[in-house]
């Protein structure tokens, strides 16, 4: 019973006080609030996983697709492995995103360098030639180029990113090619083979150089490049230019 009234008195108590905070008009004291992280603004979350594929890049050319290490590259870019895995599930899968964003930046720039040379076939075949060029022997792609080759015949798979990247460019000079058959500017029966064919001449000599070890300079590139494109128009100029 002694209880019982007890903890009457102190019900009655805390009443009390609250009916003179509400009275006097003191306020009440709000409670603190869990302020929660939230998620990171989305170009945080494309830069930190621009990061993990430059350090898959440099893992994979380093050390080959066998010996590359999910741990390694995780521990580098200072995320979990869960934070790779899951975006890309396996390791031929983190290589096949590595290559796509590769060829992806470099794809955005060649056709951002075609776009601003009006419509001048020479200027425009002159600077897909260059990009695709300086690609080529640029060291992150031809440790890419050597990769493939050395993995394709236990990953076959490997054969077909390569073949969807080499398309990717190869459509893209392919229709501006028919957009210049189509103005009458050019005459190419076949825009595919052209394409192709225009980029073994500016890529094929200075890949087999890069390759071989041999310092390949901007001026080679330069000459290359504009050898390729006299000898393209003048096997497919338009009989009305």
């Amino acid at each position: 019973m002694f209880q019982q009234r007890t903890r009457w008195l102190r019900r009655v108590r805390c009443g009390m006080v609250g009916d003179m905070a509400t009275r006097t008009g003191t306020p009440e004291r709000p409670r603190a609030r869990t302020v929660s992280p939230g998620r990171p603004p989305k170009a945080a979350v494309v830069a930190r996983w621009r990061n993990i594929l430059e350090i898959a890049a440099g893992e994979f050319v380093e050390h080959g697709y066998a010996q590359a290490n999910i741990a390694r590259i995780a521990n580098t870019a200072g995320v979990s492995k869960k934070t790779i895995y899951a975006r890309c599930p396996s390791k031929d899968d983190l290589l096949i995103a590595v290559v796509n964003d590769l060829a992806s930046r470099s794809h955005a720039a060649t056709t951002t360098a075609m776009s601003e040379c009006g419509d001048n076939p020479q200027q425009v075949l002159t600077r897909f030639g260059r990009e695709v060029a300086q690609n080529w022997v640029a060291p992150e792609h031809l440790g890419f180029y050597r990769l493939i080759i050395a993995e394709v015949p236990r990953f076959p798979q490997l054969a077909a990113v390569y073949r969807q990247v080499m398309e990717r460019f190869g459509t893209t000079l392919a229709d501006y090619l028919r957009e210049q058959c189509a103005q009458g500017t050019l005459s190419v029966p076949d825009p595919d083979a052209a394409s192709r064919q225009f980029g073994m001449l500016v890529y094929g000599e200075l890949r087999e150089r890069a390759l071989l070890g041999e310092t390949v300079t901007q001026q080679h590139i330069e000459g290359v490049v504009q050898r390729a494109v006299r000898v393209f128009l003048v096997g497919y100029s338009s009989p009305q230019h």
